[in-house]
Order: C-alpha cells, then structure tokens, then sequence
C-alpha cells in the first residue's frame, strides 16, 4: 500500500454515472467524524457518495455509517458535542432520508431512537442506546478541485 501512514486512500473511480461509491469503513468514518476509529468504535457499514463534475470536481456528496461506537467516542460525539448537535425533541416528524442503503434503517419517529441534528439538518445521527448503536448521515454541495 503506497498511502501514506494517516492519509486517506485515493476516491474510487465514478461509475457511469459518475457517482464514486466509497466503501471503506475507516475512510469513510474518518471522512464523517474527523478522527480515525479506534479499536473500540466497531464499523457495521458505511458509504459515501460523490457526484463527480468533469474536471474531477464533486458536485454534490452524501455519506451513510453505522457503528457501534466505544464509550469514549460516544461520549466525545453526544456529549463532548464538536458537530453542535441538537437533540430533536420527542414527537417532531422526521424527514425520510434521500436513497439510504438498504442497511440503513427506516427512522420516521424516534420509538427507537433519539435522533440529534445540527442547525442546517443535514448532519443526522440516530441513537439506539438498548443495541448501541449509532446511525449517521450527511450530505452537501460539492466542491472544486484543487488547482494543479
């Protein structure tokens, strides 16, 4: 492996579509949280989407993670709070999600989970304490490649 120790891997080649599907669990962690999982913090599944632009621009972006996280990471995220999440309160109709993987679970109320979002309402995690677990997603506009 030529990456270097930290870095990300290369992004996939797009699809026909040109979509690039990435579906390495830490690339895609490292990529939604801002720090590396630790040997705690279990990977169920992950994905990120980005909508290529000619040029090798993204025009848009969209990830998925589950994972059971370890006590430190949950902390650090629910409590610790960097992302400035709110806690969506009991009762509020949730908005279905745009094309999640068919592993990502269905939320529309929050029997199950407690469901937390920063101010836009992209970034979404979706807490089951009884399994522990933690279901996120985000999405975006693109950006441009860097100049060469």
């Amino acid at each position: 492996d030529s990456t270097p120790t930290g870095a990300l891997p290369p992004p996939p080649k797009p699809n026909a579509d040109g979509i690039s599907l990435e579906r390495d669990p830490g690339a895609v962690f490292q990529r939604a949280f801002w720090r590396r999982p630790t040997p705690g913090d279990r990977i169920l599944h992950a994905e990120r989407r980005d909508w290529q632009v000619a040029g090798g621009g993204v025009e848009k972006w969209q990830w998925f993670i589950a994972v059971e996280p370890s006590p430190a990471f949950r902390d650090w995220l629910l409590k610790d709070n960097p992302f400035e999440l709110v806690a969506v309160p009991a009762g509020t109709a949730l908005a279905p999600l745009s094309a999640p993987p068919d592993w990502f679970p269905a939320i529309t109320d929050q029997t199950s989970f407690a469901c937390y979002r920063n101010r836009e309402g992209r970034y979404q995690i979706f807490h089951d304490a009884k399994a522990n677990r933690l279901y996120a997603t985000d999405a975006g506009g693109g950006f441009a490649s860097p100049a060469r």
